[in-house]
C-alpha cells in the first residue's frame, strides 16, 4: 500500500515519486466520489507543479540504468506483475467498483484483459532488434539500432482503468523507457495498483512514477509535465476534445504524441446479414459499460431492404437491457441528456427509452431515429447508453455514411458474404473493422489504430512497443575521404 494520512487523519492516495509517497498539505487533498451516491469513497492528493517536475527528474535518472536492463529481466518483471495482478483480483474489484461505479463483471474483465496484454508485450520484447542496411560504399558499414526514446508521460482514462493504463505502461517499460503515469483523478486508487504490482514484481524505483491532479490543477500540472525537457513522448487516451489540448501542447513543446481518442463507431447491417444476431451485438456494443467506451456502437446503419425486420429485433434487444449502469459523473450524464434532448428538438424520435435521468448519473437505454445530420448527436461522441439508427440504400451509401464523421477508430459490418464484407472494410476510414462482431473488439497481438480525430499511432503488441523506440544510425568508416574543399565525401 502506498497511501498516507493527511493532516485531518484521512487516508489518501499519494503521489509516488522514485518509489516514495509524497506528503502534501491537507489543502492538496481532494475527494473521489461514487457515481451512484455522490458521496466520497476515499481521498487523494493533487500534485503540484513542483511534484510533477520531481517525477520527471526521477524518471530521467532511472532511465540511465533501466535502458540497459536486459530484455530477459524486463520480460520477467512484466510477467511477474501480470501474475500478481491475477492474484490481487479482489483488490481490483474493490477499488474499481468503488471509484468508477462499474460492475464486478467489468472490473474482472478489465483485469483479465490487462494481464493478457501485459504477457503479449513481454513476449514481444525479444523482437526488438536493429538491422544492417545495404551499403552504398564498400568502405562504410551502417548499423541501425532500435533504442528506447526516454522518459515518457502516459495519461490513461478511467473507463478501462487497467486495460488502457497497463497496456501503455507495459509497452513503454518493455521498450526500455521510464514512465510518469498521470493517473485519472476519477480512479487514482485503481491506477496506483499498477505501481504496487510492479514494485512487488521487482521493478526498480523511479521506473514508474505516479501523479494525479484534481480538475482544478490538471491544466497547470499537465503542461508542466509536457514542457519539461526530460519528457520525450506523450501517450494520451481520452476524449477528442482533451486530445486536441494535449496535441496542442505537444506541438508547442515539440513532443511526439501517441493518441487514442473517441469515436462514433458505426455498425453496418447489410441486407444478407443474420439480423437477429446483428441486433443483439449492436445493443451489446452500444450499452456495455453504459456506452462509456471509446469504440462503443453509437451509429447503426441498416440497409432499407431489411430495415423493418431488423428494427423489430433491435428494439427488442435494447428493451432487454434492464440496467445499463451509471455514467462516471453527473457531468457525463448531463452531457448525454443534453445531446439527446437537442436531437429531439431537431426532429429525432425515440424508438426505445428517452432522455430522462433515472438516478444522479444513470439514464435508460435509448435508441434514436430520424436524426438531423447537423445535430450534435450526428457529429459528436455521446459516451452514454444510446445509439442512433440511419437508413442507407446500398453498400456505397453505407460506406459514405460511416465515413461521414471526423472519427475513425472502429467499425463493424454484418454480412453473410465475407468477400462483400472485406471489400467494404477496405473502404472504411477506421483503424479497426470487425466483420460479424461488435465494434468493441481488440486482439492482444494486433494493433489498435485511430484515424482522423480518433488518434495518431498504434497501440498493442509489437506495434505499441515500436512507438517507444527510435532508430539510431551508426556508420563505420574504413577510410574516410575528404574532398578538396573540406567537405566530407558521401
Amino acid at each position: 500500500m502506498l497511501r498516507l494520512k493527511d493532516a485531518l487523519g484521512r487516508e489518501v492516495v499519494a503521489n509516488i515519486v522514485n518509489g516514495r509517497s509524497v506528503s502534501l498539505p491537507e489543502s492538496r487533498t481532494f475527494s473521489v466520489r461514487s457515481a451512484v451516491t455522490g458521496e466520497a469513497v476515499h481521498y487523494a492528493q493533487s500534485a503540484t507543479v513542483e511534484v510533477a517536475k520531481d517525477a520527471v527528474q526521477a524518471a530521467v535518472q532511472a532511465f540511465s540504468s533501466w535502458k540497459r536492463t536486459s530484455v530477459t529481466e524486463r520480460r520477467n518483471i512484466i510477467n511477474r506483475a501480470a501474475d500478481i495482478l491475477e492474484r490481487r483480483l479482489d483488490d481490483v474489484v474493490e477499488r474499481e467498483t468503488k471509484e468508477t461505479s462499474c460492475t464486478e463483471h467489468w472490473a474482472k474483465h478489465d483485469a483479465g484483459l490487462a494481464t493478457v496484454l501485459m504477457r503479449e508485450t513481454a513476449m514481444n520484447i525479444a523482437g526488438i532488434c536493429g538491422s544492417i542496411p545495404p551499403p552504398i560504399s564498400p568502405d562504410v558499414t551502417s548499423l541501425l539500432f532500435k533504442e528506447p526514446i526516454g522518459a515518457v508521460l502516459i495519461i490513461p482514462p478511467w473507463n478501462a482503468a487497467l486495460i488502457l493504463s497497463l497496456r501503455g505502461v507495459s509497452t513503454a517499460i518493455g521498450a526500455g523507457c521510464t514512465v510518469i503515469l498521470k493517473a485519472s483523478e476519477l480512479c487514482p486508487w485503481t491506477h496506483q495498483l499498477i505501481l504496487e504490482i510492479f514494485t512487488e514484481a521487482g521493478l526498480p524505483p523511479g521506473v514508474i512514477n505516479q501523479i494525479q491532479a484534481d480538475r482544478a490543477d490538471a491544466v497547470a500540472v499537465t503542461e508542466a509535465l509536457i514542457a519539461d525537457p526530460g519528457i520525450k513522448k506523450i501517450e494520451f487516451i481520452g476524449s477528442a476534445g482533451v486530445g486536441k489540448v494535449i496535441a496542442g501542447l505537444g506541438a508547442k513543446y515539440l513532443k511526439p504524441v501517441l493518441m487514442e481518442c473517441g469515436d462514433q463507431s458505426p455498425c453496418i447491417i447489410l441486407d444478407d446479414a443474420d439480423l437477429e444476431q446483428a441486433a443483439t451485438l449492436c445493443a451489446q456494443g452500444a450499452l456495455a459499460h453504459s456506452g462509456q467506451l471509446c469504440w462503443s456502437t453509437e451509429r447503426i446503419l441498416v440497409q432499407s431492404k431489411v430495415k423493418d425486420r431488423f428494427l423489430e429485433f433491435l428494439v427488442a434487444a435494447f428493451k432487454a437491457f434492464q440496467h445499463t449502469g451509471c455514467c462516471i459523473t453527473e457531468r457525463g450524464a448531463q452531457h448525454t441528456k443534453t445531446i439527446l434532448e437537442a436531437a429531439v428538438a431537431d426532429g429525432a424520435r425515440f424508438l426505445v427509452g428517452d432522455a430522462e435521468l433515472t438516478g444522479k448519473t444513470a439514464l435508460k437505454a435509448s435508441l434514436v431515429a430520424d436524426i438531423n445530420k447537423s445535430s450534435r448527436l450526428a457529429t459528436e461522441e455521446v459516451f452514454g447508453p444510446t445509439a442512433s439508427v440511419y437508413i442507407v440504400d446500398n453498400d456505397a451509401d453505407a460506406i459514405s455514411e460511416a465515413n461521414r464523421t471526423s472519427f475513425g477508430l472502429s467499425a463493424a459490418v454484418f454480412t453473410a458474404d465475407y468477400r462483400r464484407g472485406l471489400k467494404m472494410a477496405r473502404e472504411l476510414e477506421f483503424g479497426q473493422v470487425q466483420i460479424n462482431a461488435m465494434t468493441i473488439y481488440a486482439s492482444a497481438a494486433a494493433p489498435v489504430t485511430g484515424l482522423k480525430s480518433s488518434g495518431w499511432g498504434s497501440n498493442g503488441g509489437p506495434y505499441g512497443i515500436e512507438e517507444f523506440l527510435f532508430i539510431k544510425h551508426v556508420s563505420l568508416h574504413d577510410a574516410p575521404r575528404v574532398m578538396a574543399n573540406g567537405a566530407p565525401a558521401s
